[in-house]
């Protein structure tokens, strides 16, 4: 029956104003009334040409410039230190940081500051 029973679908939630005000999400909201979420989700139905671009990539792929990547440890779809996940970015990426932050998927909206702390903080530590 799944994650929410005979009805298939989430129940209706309102918006929780603090990780979304209202402008914001009424915004978000217009643009998927205009597109879809079929944009937004291309990348996942993308695999055909992205396993193409990746075989003819230079270095078979591998990233020689610093790459971060920022964890949400709460994260249930991306979280790499619960996984294997990240094997592959890790064996792809020679110079590889990674940024754990106590949030979920939506990491911008969650801890904005703290992102952007990460970032600044790996930038200084980078010398970039």
């Amino acid at each position: 029956m799944g994650w929410f029973g005979s009805a298939h679908h989430a129940p209706a939630t309102p918006p929780d104003p603090t990780l979304w005000p209202a402008a914001d999400f009424d915004a978000l909201v217009e643009a998927f009334r205009a597109t879809g979420f079929r944009p937004a989700n291309a990348w996942y139905l993308n695999d055909t040409a992205n396993i193409s671009y990746a075989h003819a990539a230079p270095d078979g792929g591998c990233l020689r410039q610093p790459v971060l990547f920022v964890n949400g440890e709460f994260d249930g779809i991306c979280d790499i230190t619960r996984s294997r996940l990240g094997d592959p970015m890790r064996r792809a990426c020679q110079d590889l940081s990674v940024a754990n932050l106590p949030v979920g998927h939506w990491l911008p909206l969650e801890r904005k500051n703290e992102l952007v702390e990460a970032i600044r903080s790996w930038l200084k530590t980078k010398e970039l």
